[in-house]
């Protein structure tokens, strides 16, 4: 019945003309014109049986054309043609990780086999490529077990592919592989080391039955032995096997298959960013490190690691003398469109699905520069394929809780920077972008977070450790004052609310709502001059920048206003003046807000606007306002 609806709906839009469609059976042409019949359409059908089914060419003419026993209506050349089973479209995979089960299932899959001949022409040993959350990581990852394990068949997954037509088709389900996910190893310490044990327990748990009985029994007694640990679950006493499982079962299966071993870890980094955000990471790092090295420094048994995530860890253990270790960032061509789709795969994956690539698409999903090529974020794009609708998807896939924290121990002035960018849409700042993430310390850790995690793209490099960046797109900018309003404990609708106070002269108002804000301000002593409640205040405004054009510290009359925002909707400016108090007494706060107005009317900040000079100290503020038309 859906394709006879999707026949149904071409030949209502097909209006003047007539449209051809290819039956296997003559059966799903009668159903068809039945179906025409029951619902009052008028139609014309002209049926011819074929060798492999029936072809029928139906017109929109007029239905006493039908009543006359028109039995053979001749078409010499149908205005457009249309193949039942192309109208049955493959359905987006949302959620699916796995290669198998997208191409068993059918479903729309973007191919990115080209990266297995990357990787086999490439002469790295060990290969961690950083990518954004939700970037097709884990997918790729599932692509490359599938194609290279010895004790599978998957000549029928990849027979319609891009390697299917290369050489290296012949290294097909050739090579011994180890695959693991790490995707879900996070939360508390116990709670991630339990899971990270589950992985292995599972993986060891694969391969017992033919390592119970393997002829070398001493590497037999530690893999059992090792089996019998991981199975006790989180035990402090099994560390030592936990260091040593990974390595042990490479050394297994290349004397098993006398082949070496292609080891894979998807979102290797998820357990030591956990550990970083829950502040256990000095209790887990020599377990984490150990059990990953052993596995890819000097291992004799390894042919090729492939380790992805969003961010570099650490070198002074896990990377500290991997001479064989290529890191491939975003900044790097190595594997530069094979993560992400291109504008050419997210245009016809979009049209596979009668939707069309433009401008509003490209303002909220593109944005990636990868190696310099532009690319979209896959996520949102099978989001926005599958339901239609123009919306952020990104924002709820992950946690931006390491970015929260960051932010919130940052200085005014980099708060004050952060939300510059969100006004400005990029900011040149120094950053060091190839650093691991745990060396990095300030601001060049917020920084190097928000480019690795997707949030922000490069676009110039100034020098070596200064770049402009600037923010991907729409969607990720709407994560990025969620964010903000976090931290600053604001809520959308209340910060709305007082901007409209203020346009009705509500000051008094006004000024209660924001002194509410100073009191639930998270950090009392944040609050300590008068960059800081200008910080604040801008943070306010980034709220309601949809509404107002945003200038901070620019030249307005004969010096430079504080905060001036420019009304988008025919509403009055307004221009805001901070000052710092000496005390919190209602004399001193009052006398700080006067200096402020008289320095806004002096300077003419802005004659047509309403003023208002705002005196601060610490939980406390008063107000004074000018509303001159």
């Amino acid at each position: 019945m859906d394709c006879l609806e999707e026949i149904i709906k071409k030949i209502g839009s097909c209006k003047n003309g007539n449209i051809r469609v290819n039956f296997k059976e003559l059966k799903e042409a009668v159903a068809l014109e039945e179906e025409l019949k029951r619902r009052g359409i008028p139609f014309v059908m002209d049926i011819r049986l074929t060798n492999t089914g029936c072809n029928a060419v139906i017109g929109r003419e007029k239905r006493v054309m039908y009543e006359k026993d028109v039995k053979d209506l001749h078409v010499e050349e149908a205005n457009s043609i249309y193949h039942v089973e192309k109208s049955k479209e493959k359905r987006v995979p949302i959620g699916i990780s796995d290669y198998r089960e997208i191409k068993k299932e059918n479903a729309y899959c973007v191919d990115k086999t080209k990266m297995i001949e990357e990787l086999l022409q490439l002469n790295d040993q060990v290969t961690l490529i950083t990518r954004p959350r939700r970037f097709g990581k884990t997918l790729n990852m599932s692509m490359l077990a599938e194609f290279f394990d010895i004790t599978k068949d998957s000549r029928e997954l990849f027979k319609d592919t891009y390697i299917y037509r290369t050489k290296y088709v012949k290294e097909m389900n050739k090579w011994p592989v180890i695959f693991l996910s790490f995707f879900d190893c996070k939360g508390n310490e116990n709670i991630m080391i339990g899971s990270l044990i589950e992985h292995l327990e599972d993986l060891y748990a694969k391969y017992y039955p033919i390592y119970k009985t393997f002829d070398e029994k001493e590497l037999r007694d530690k893999l059992c032995q090792t089996y019998e640990e991981l199975k006790k679950g989180n035990n402090f006493s099994n560390v030592v096997f936990i260091k040593n499982s990974l390595n042990r079962l490479i050394e297994f299966l290349s004397k098993k298959y006398q082949k070496n071993v292609i080891f894979l870890i998807d979102e290797y980094d998820t357990p030591f960013m956990s550990a970083l955000t829950g502040k256990y990471y000095e209790n887990v790092k020599d377990l984490l490190t150990g059990m990953l090295s052993s596995a890819l420094k000097d291992n004799e048994y390894l042919y090729k690691g492939v380790l992805t995530g969003i961010q570099r860890i650490a070198k002074e253990n896990l990377f500290s003398g991997l001479n064989n270790l290529e890191v491939c960032s975003i900044q790097d061509e190595k594997y530069k469109d094979v993560f992400g789709f291109t504008e050419d795969e997210t245009r016809t994956l979009l049209e596979a699905h009668h939707l069309e690539l433009n401008q509003d698409v490209k303002e909220m999903y593109d944005g990636y520069t990868i190696g310099g090529t532009e690319i979209y974020n896959p996520w949102s794009v099978i989001n926005y394929a599958d339901k239609g609708v123009l919306a952020s998807y990104w924002i709820n896939t992950g946690s931006n809780e390491v970015v929260c924290q960051l932010l919130e121990k940052s200085s005014n002035k980099v708060k004050k920077q952060y939300i510059e960018l969100l006004e400005k849409g990029e900011m040149k700042v120094n950053c060091i972008l190839e650093g691991a993430y745990i060396e990095l310390r300030g601001a060049t850790q917020l920084w190097a977070l928000l480019v690795h995690a997707g949030y922000l793209t490069i676009k110039a490099k100034v020098s070596f450790d200064e770049y402009v960046l600037r923010i991907v797109n729409g969607e990720v900018k709407q994560d990025l004052i969620q964010i903000l309003k976090r931290i600053f404990s604001l809520d959308d609708c209340n910060v709305y609310e007082m901007f409209e106070m203020i346009q009705e002269g509500k000051m008094k108002e006004f000024e209660e709502a924001y002194q509410e804000i100073l009191f639930n301000y998270p950090s009392y002593f944040d609050l300590k001059d008068e960059n800081s409640y200008h910080v604040l205040m801008l943070g306010l405004c980034i709220i309601v920048s949809d509404s107002y054009e945003i200038m901070s510290n620019q030249e307005k009359g004969y010096g430079r206003a504080d905060i001036y925002l420019k009304s988008k909707k025919g509403q009055r400016d307004i221009v805001i003046e901070m000052k710092y108090a000496e005390s919190e007494t209602e004399e001193s706060l009052l006398a700080s807000a006067e200096k402020a107005m008289a320095q806004i009317l002096n300077k003419h900040y802005g004659d047509d606007a309403i003023k208002i000079g705002i005196g601060n100290h610490q939980k406390k503020a008063k107000m004074i306002w000018k509303d001159i038309k």
